[in-house]
């Protein structure tokens, strides 16, 4: 056969596919380039054969100057020439070698057989290299045994059409993206997600060739944890935002041991932190393990775990990912392609959208390892990294973060005190006690630096009957567990600040007194104290807090007091706002806004928003609306702000299974020597459960991973709902509707 005749027609195929995927790139973004005219309202036909027939000519007869070239570096660098792996791609793989010595007048034929019968997808296969076949013309990259391309073509698969399943054994929503699902196990808790499975991936690795002094990952904080200290019997000692080495157990080098420590790398590493231990590359670099990553909280990842390559150096490679909530770990479809799973490195232009994400240009990065003898106690953001790689929240640092100079932010939604939620509180003796509200959430509450409430009803006090919808009045004692719970701030500003008139607002100014340490928002007893910008320093971080409300139920302040309640006055927030850019090296504003009982921002909140964001606020904590909003960045070249549109309800007794969904919102903040900003940020869903029955409701509130179907049934909102009773997948179906790339737990 004459060989130069075999690579035309080899071009003269591939370059019809390329033409293929590029038509459906085309397709897919019409309006950028202008395609649908052309190939739509065009009546010429033999123009568009003319226009393929001159690309296939061209591309057909390309020098084969590269024919030689097919070689790949391992992760060590060292040079590979052929293994096993490199000589079987598949019944229907073309192999070039002594015995294609066909005729040349049936070449053509074999070529378009070949095309027109080549599948991908071998239904018995058991891996990546026997399952899915590469394209007509291509083969794998040489791997030799050791190497991460070796390893992961021989991850076992489940069986061909298996379902992406969660952590709770529920089939994920969207089974229409995967061409193949990994034999990896999940724990039973919604821990192993997107940047969480590749680090599995990476750990199973070295475990697999021993290779255990590598097995160490950096946590969000730029905190180190190596699995041999872990071996050893080393115990992470967690207080607040510092972690430290215990030794509180044996040696234990077991698998299950291991698996334990994945679980708790899991629970402080991420995307962020896979961000900083990484390298930007370009697309002619990349190897099996490198990563389409976008740092961020939520953030995503994705693995390259396959690449193969054309006679004239062309490539190709799969993408794999876990995703939120926790899944089991799944090769992906091509969007442009769904029939063929690979990814080409010709048709490859940015943003590039994946079935579950879209990465921008420089999210194309490679892992650093750590071995023990190179790796650093903290973790120092790597230079070779831009702001093209690192995520948008973050600004590129030269130092470690030290925790002098880090704040965690808890807030919380409504805290909605109805009647029913006072009468869980009283006592045999007739005293009250609302500890049992908050016991569930109390480690996360203090674990904060600073945790923020927005006590939606007065506390009044005994001087008053008290009371629920629609005039409310709340035991002083809900204020005492507020504080017990370990809340440091608290908000005011609500449409019930009025609800007993102004002396229920004294009654609630006088309480407070007690507790000094905690600081109140929203409210002023004098006019001196509404112009007083509250600011709490934390860490050598300035933090200014602002609270408003959008108004007061119809009620009106007091002719001579008319600073009693902070009100959402264009010209007041702004002049407040201005005074805490000077004061502060942060600014929050939590406004009471927004339509109750809708899930998404009306026109109000985002003109809201824009405004805050024009006058330099950094983050915007809602309520009001009773369920979950959405949360979102507004950004622009010098600045970023980051919305909590609403949290939804933190505690209550409302009759709708819905409005139980609220939100614990965290985020860290950080300061260095040129900007103060959000390093980190994301959303706790929870539950309010109550009963009916016991004499305290058994009410609680549940963080959603840890809520069940079990206490979903006992839920008493379904003897109140209009609308259906308590469902706990509508309930985590909502969550993840609501808060879409957000929703991690």
């Amino acid at each position: 056969m004459n060989l130069n005749r075999f690579f035309n027609t080899h071009n003269l195929l591939r370059n019809l596919q390329t033409f293929s995927h590029r038509y459906n790139v085309c397709k897919m973004n019409l309006k950028k380039f202008n395609c649908e005219r052309f190939f739509f309202h065009t009546n010429k036909l033999s123009i568009f054969i003319a226009f393929i027939l001159i690309i296939v000519f061209l591309t057909g007869c390309r020098s084969t100057d590269k024919l030689n070239s097919n070689e790949y570096n391992s992760p060590g660098d060292a040079q590979l020439n052929t293994s096993s792996d490199d000589t079987s791609t598949g019944p229907d793989d073309v192999s070039i070698g002594e015995d294609m010595d066909h005729s040349d007048s049936g070449s053509s034929e074999s070529s378009e057989v070949i095309a027109s019968t080549h599948t991908f997808i071998n239904p018995e296969g058991s891996t990546i290299e026997t399952r899915i076949n590469p394209p007509v013309g291509y083969k794998r990259i040489p791997s030799s045994s050791g190497e991460f391309a070796h390893f992961t073509r021989n991850m076992l698969l489940k069986e061909d059409g298996s379902k992406v399943l969660l952590y709770n054994g529920n089939e994920k929503a969207n089974q229409g993206n995967h061409v193949a699902v990994f034999q990896l196990s999940l724990s039973d808790r919604d821990m192993q997600q997107c940047a969480d499975s590749i680090i599995r991936v990476y750990a199973e690795y070295y475990w697999s060739l021993g290779e255990y002094d590598k097995i160490a990952f950096h946590l969000t904080n730029g905190f180190l944890m190596e699995y041999t200290k872990w071996r050893e019997g080393n115990r992470l000692k967690v207080e607040g935002n510092n972690v430290s080495w215990s030794k509180t157990a044996s040696y234990d080098d077991s698998y299950e041991n291991f698996l334990k420590y994945i679980n708790m790398v899991f629970a402080y590493a991420g995307t962020l932190s896979l961000t900083a231990e990484s390298s930007k590359i370009q697309l002619e670099d990349l190897r099996p393990g490198d990563m389409f990553l976008e740092g961020g909280s939520p953030g995503h990842c994705l693995l390259i775990v396959d690449i193969a390559e054309d006679i004239s150096g062309e490539r190709c490679f799969l993408l794999a990912q876990g995703y939120m909530p926790a899944q089991d770990f799944h090769v992906l479809k091509n969007p442009l392609h769904p029939e063929d799973p690979w990814y080409y490195v010709s048709e490859i232009e940015f943003p590039l959208s994946s079935p579950s994400w879209v990465f921008d240009e420089g999210s194309l990065v490679r892992w650093g390892d750590f071995p023990i003898n190179l790796a650093n106690e903290k973790l120092t953001f790597s230079q070779n990294n831009d702001d093209a790689s690192l995520p948008a929240m973050s600004y590129i640092k030269d130092e470690p973060i030290s925790y002098e100079n880090q704040v965690t932010l808890l807030a919380v939604g409504d805290n909605l005190i109805h009647i029913e939620v006072v009468e869980s509180g009283k006592k045999d003796d007739g005293s009250y006690n609302f500890d049992h509200l908050y016991d569930n959430v109390i480690e996360e509450i203090s674990a904060a630096d600073i945790a923020v409430i927005n006590q939606e009803t007065i506390l009044g006090g005994s001087d008053f009957p008290y009371s629920g919808y629609p005039a409310f009045n709340s035991p002083t004692e809900i204020g005492d567990s507020i504080v017990k719970a370990g809340f440091d701030v608290v908000l005011h500003a609500t449409n019930h600040t009025l609800d007993k008139k102004l002396a229920g607002v004294l009654n609630t100014f006088s309480f407070w007194k007690q507790y000094p340490e905690i600081k109140i928002l929203g409210i002023n007893e004098t006019k001196e104290k509404q112009e007083e910008i509250d600011i709490i320093e934390k860490n050598n971080i300035k933090i200014a807090m602002l609270n408003y409300t959008y108004g007061l139920n119809g009620y009106k302040m007091p002719s001579d007091m008319p600073y009693l309640v902070n009100m959402l006055d264009y010209d007041r927030m702004e002049t407040d706002i201005k005074r805490a850019k000077e004061l502060a090296d942060f600014v929050i504003v939590f406004p009471h806004w927004g339509t109750e009982y809708v899930y998404k921002p009306v026109k109000a909140q985002q003109d809201l928003a824009k405004f805050y964001f024009e006058n330099g606020v950094d983050l915007v904590i809602g309520s009001h609306p009773h369920v979950l909003e959405p949360i979102e960045w507004m950004k622009s070249d010098n600045h970023e702000m980051l919305i909590y549109y609403s949290l939804g309800n933190f505690m209550s007794y409302q009759k709708e299974a819905p409005r139980m969904l609220g939100g614990m919102a965290d985020v860290t903040i950080v300061k260095n020597e040129n900007n103060t900003y959000i390093s980190d940020a994301g959303i706790t869903p929870i539950v309010t459960h109550y009963e009916h029955g016991p004499s305290d409701y058994n009410y609680g509130i549940y963080k959603l991973v840890d809520y069940t179907p079990e206490l979903a049934s006992k839920h008493g909102v379904s003897d109140l709902a209009k609308d259906g009773p308590m469902n706990y997948h509508e309930i985590y179906g909502l969550a993840e509707e609501v808060l879409g790339q957000w929703f991690i737990h």
